[in-house]
C-alpha cells in the first residue's frame, strides 16, 4: 500500500492552484483546496481535536464549509470506499475489503499522519483501584476478571462494568487487536452510544470502567474537557517495559504519548480518496501545517509532524 505525506511542497501547489481559480466543471466537485463544500467522517473517539481543526480552518478560509460525520471507525472505512466522504480520519489503515471499492476503480488512498493520542481507561471518583497492569486490563475486559476483588482482595465483591462508545470504535479495536489478540469482549462490556456517554455513566456509577479517547480529557484549557476531568479519575496504567519508562506508572500525559511508552498510545491519520487538488486535500494539508500541529498540541496531544520538546523538571 503506498503511503504518502502532505508535504509543504504539496501544500504550495495547493495554494499556486487556488490563486489560478482552477475548480471541477462538475458540480459536485467544484470545491478548491480553500473553498466549496465536503463531507468528511471521522471516529468519534477523536472529535475534539477535529472539531478544533475545522473551527480554526473555516475562520481563515470563510468560504470553506466541512461537515464532518462523526461515527465509529469501520463506518467512516465504509463512507469512504462508498464515496460518500472525501477523508476519513482514524487511527487505523483501510483493510483489504474497504479498499478494494477504490482498487476496482484505480483510486490508491493516501495516508497523512497527523497525531498521536491514546486511550484512557476512566474510573468512578470512589473507585480505589486507580493503577492497573496490562495484563489486568486484559482480564477485564476478557471477562477473566469480573468482579473488583479479583484484582484485589481488599476491594469491593461488585461487578466491574466495562462501558464505551461503540463495538466498532478504534478504542475497542485496538484494545482487542492489542491486549485480547483478536479475542471478544467478556459480557460484561457494553457500548452507550459516546464517550460523553461514557464519562456521564462512569461518573454516575461506582463499579464501573470506562474507555475513552484521551482528546475528550487532555485539552485543560477547554470548559467541556475541564468539566469532564472534574467529574472522573484516569487510572494509571504500568508501562511495557518499566525498566525504561520515565515512571512506574502513567497516565496518558503528552510526554509519555510522545515517548511511546504510555501502553494505550495510538497514530491519528487522515485516509483521503481525493485524486484532485480539492477541499479535502486543503483541509488535510492545513492539519499537517505548522499551525494545524500547534493545535494538536494546544489540545494535549502529540503532533505527528513537529517536533516535540519534553523538558524534565528536577523537584531537588
Amino acid at each position: 500500500m503506498n503511503k504518502s505525506l502532505y508535504s509543504p511542497l504539496l501544500i504550495i501547489v495547493i495554494l499556486f492552484a487556488c490563486a489560478c481559480g482552477q475548480s471541477g466543471s462538475n458540480k459536485k466537485n467544484d470545491d478548491t483546496a480553500t473553498s466549496g463544500h465536503i463531507y468528511i467522517a471521522a471516529d468519534e473517539s477523536i472529535r475534539p481535536i477535529i472539531e478544533a481543526q475545522e473551527a480554526v480552518f473555516e475562520s481563515i478560509y470563510p468560504n470553506a464549509h466541512i461537515d464532518v460525520i462523526y461515527t465509529n471507525e469501520y463506518n467512516a472505512m465504509k463512507l469512504l470506499a462508498d464515496d460518500s466522504v472525501r477523508l476519513a480520519i482514524v487511527t487505523r489503515d483501510m483493510y483489504a475489503d474497504e479498499q478494494a471499492p477504490l482498487d476496482a476503480i484505480k483510486i490508491r488512498p493516501r495516508y497523512s499522519p497527523v497525531a498521536y493520542d491514546a486511550i484512557a481507561i476512566i474510573l468512578n471518583k470512589d473507585n480505589r483501584d486507580t493503577v492497573f497492569t496490562t495484563e489486568q486490563l486484559a482480564n477485564i475486559l476478557n471477562g477473566t476478571y469480573t468482579r473488583w476483588n479479583q484484582l484485589n482482595p481488599a476491594y469491593s465483591s461488585n461487578s466491574i462494568n466495562v462501558v464505551f462508545d461503540s463495538p466498532k470504535s478504534g478504542a475497542v479495536r485496538m484494545l482487542r487487536d492489542t491486549l485480547l489478540k483478536g479475542a471478544e469482549l467478556g459480557k460484561q462490556c457494553f457500548a452507550v452510544h459516546s464517550n460523553p456517554d461514557v464519562i456521564n455513566y462512569v461518573a454516575e456509577n461506582k463499579d464501573a470502567l470506562g474507555i475513552i479517547g484521551v482528546a475528550w480529557i487532555s485539552d485543560r484549557d477547554d470548559s467541556t474537557s475541564h468539566s469532564f476531568i472534574k467529574r472522573i479519575r484516569v487510572a494509571e496504567l504500568v508501562p511495557d517495559n518499566p525498566e525504561t519508562a520515565e515512571a512506574p506508572t502513567m497516565k496518558p500525559y503528552q510526554a509519555y504519548i510522545a515517548l511511546k511508552q504510555y501502553p494505550l498510545w495510538r497514530k491519528v491519520q487522515i485516509v483521503s480518496r481525493e485524486a484532485r487538488v480539492g477541499l479535502g486535500t486543503g483541509f488535510a494539508c492545513f492539519v499537517a501545517s505548522d499551525r494545524g500541529q500547534r493545535i494538536v498540541l494546544k489540545s494535549g496531544l502529540v503532533p505527528a509532524l513537529a517536533p516535540v520538546r519534553i523538558v524534565q523538571l528536577n523537584s531537588n
